[in-house]
């Protein structure tokens, strides 16, 4: 070994094996972890965190703006191979592509169509105050599941909570809100629905919960989906849980919260084996006046004048009642974003100021011309309310402002009274916000800086409720 040639060609090969060894290191990088960057848009510097994980082979992201109080928004697909990431955020109307390079991803932030470069690097997680959120270990047992709609095929995942002793148990499905959410609902950081499944396993319930369809771990795609499509995915849960030896097939209830508030009764007024159905800030007015109820408070933030903002709602208003009717035809397409383009010409200078024209008419056009947005403005649940005849207990927050509470309270009861049901309990909470948190004004950016999840008087109120109704 000492001869000078020999050790040359032993250096060389040690290089080439460090060399390769750091190639390996690199090329076998996970993505998984948190990932920041800051955005410069117009010289306004915005922080933006993805928090990526992955189960199995399928990896899900959650987005913070912390600047925005924004934390957990949930995102529709994420994927990487080859170095490559790509995240799309549907519901935000966004996309992130980059390269994965040593530590750092470089890459392009695309929301509305205009393209930002952001380059993320590895930082650690930030720890939200979530004090109701349960930890381990758990006085009863989970299992991951799968469950399939027959309608179409889609296969669908989730969690199922079962209390840790013998014998049969009344069971819940927890149905989330419009959005690609998953099983826990996560939003702004909180996961209401893995809080409720807590409170209710612990009180002898079994609940399943799962991950809407393209989301997470479950198939199909969010992106072309509607209240119908997952009205039938509920239907699937409610199946699968008939199929349990813990479950008690005749006490099966049904929980959902905001959109879910309305899917529970598309599932109960067409299966007489739902036992209860608890409606959490559900819809009773149509589609098309809950989305002008909440355009009329977007307006309200933009300090329009009263008639600029009535002229702006009523043009809003044309254009939604023709939207059921929409064909997609190119000439349908030319007519939308003409009339999109007036709405914004309508606007007072200052609104426009802030609303750039080529992107809130590329946005909105995006938005309210998907199947979803479609279906959802001529929905009327009433239709199904009516044909609901289990209880039914439907609560709001009094500072809901995604669905007010005293116009779809009263259209849920006028529902269920005109259908001969009055086994109902209807309340409203005094300072709850849509999310059933302690709130001050209850606008969707404060959900994120409240530590709350759900008002503990809430969950308390629900399980009393639903043990009444199976006489638990």
């Amino acid at each position: 070994m000492n001869n000078p040639r020999i050790c040359a060609i032993m250096k060389k090969i040690l290089s080439v094996v460090l060399l390769l060894l750091i190639t390996a290191a690199v090329f076998s990088q996970e993505i998984t972890g948190s990932w920041s960057g800051t955005l410069n848009i117009m010289g306004n510097k915005l922080p933006v965190v993805f928090h990526i994980s992955k189960t199995d082979s399928i990896y899900t992201t959650k987005m913070d703006s912390p600047a925005q109080n924004a934390l957990g928004l949930p995102t529709s697909k994420t994927s990487f191979a080859e170095n490559r990431l790509e995240i799309v955020a549907t519901g935000l109307g966004l996309f992130y592509q980059g390269t994965l390079y040593g530590d750092s991803i470089v890459g392009t932030f695309n929301q509305g169509g205009i393209p930002f470069p952001l380059v993320l690097k590895q930082s650690d997680e930030p720890v939200l105050n979530r004090p109701q959120e349960p930890k381990p270990p758990f006085p009863y047992k989970t299992e991951e599941v799968k469950f399939t709609n027959k309608k179409d095929k889609t296969e669908l995942a989730g969690t199922l909570s079962i209390p840790d002793s013998a014998g049969t148990f009344p069971a819940v499905v927890l149905i989330a809100g419009s959005g690609p959410h998953d099983r826990d609902e996560t939003v702004f950081g909180h996961k209401p629905f893995l809080v409720i499944a807590d409170q209710l396993t612990r009180n002898g319930f079994v609940v399943l919960r799962y991950d809407k369809r393209g989301v997470g771990s479950s198939d199909g795609q969010f992106e072309t989906a509607t209240t119908k499509n997952f009205a039938g995915d509920a239907a699937a849960a409610l199946d699968y849980l008939k199929t349990r030896k813990e479950v008690n097939r005749s006490k099966i209830g049904l929980i959902g919260h905001s959109e879910g508030g309305v899917i529970a009764p598309m599932v109960a007024s067409d299966n007489r084996d739902v036992r209860f159905v608890v409606l959490l800030a559900g819809m009773g007015e149509k589609g098309i006046e809950t989305i002008m109820e909440q355009n009329r408070l977007s307006l309200e933030t933009l300090n329009m004048e009263p008639e600029n903002r009535e002229r702006s709602l009523k043009a809003m208003r044309e254009i939604f009642e023709s939207l059921p009717e929409w064909q997609g035809t190119e000439a349908d397409r030319v007519t939308l974003r003409d009339r999109l383009s007036q709405l914004w010409e309508q606007y007072p200078i200052l609104v426009k100021m802030k609303l750039k024209k080529d992107p809130f008419v590329r946005d909105q056009f995006n938005a309210i011309s998907t199947p979803w947005y479609r279906q959802f403005l001529a929905l009327n649940p009433a239709e199904y309310l009516q044909k609901v005849k289990c209880p039914v207990l439907a609560i709001n927050g009094e500072k809901d402002t995604q669905v007010l509470a005293d116009k779809n309270l009263n259209a849920i009861k006028s529902a269920l009274d005109k259908g001969g049901n009055h086994q109902y309990e209807i309340k409203t909470y005094p300072g709850l916000n849509h999310l059933f948190q302690e709130c001050e004004t209850g606008r969707i950016d404060e959900y994120g800086k409240i530590e709350e999840t759900i008002s503990p008087e809430v969950l308390s109120d629900i399980t009393a409720w639903i043990k009444r109704q199976v006489n638990f």
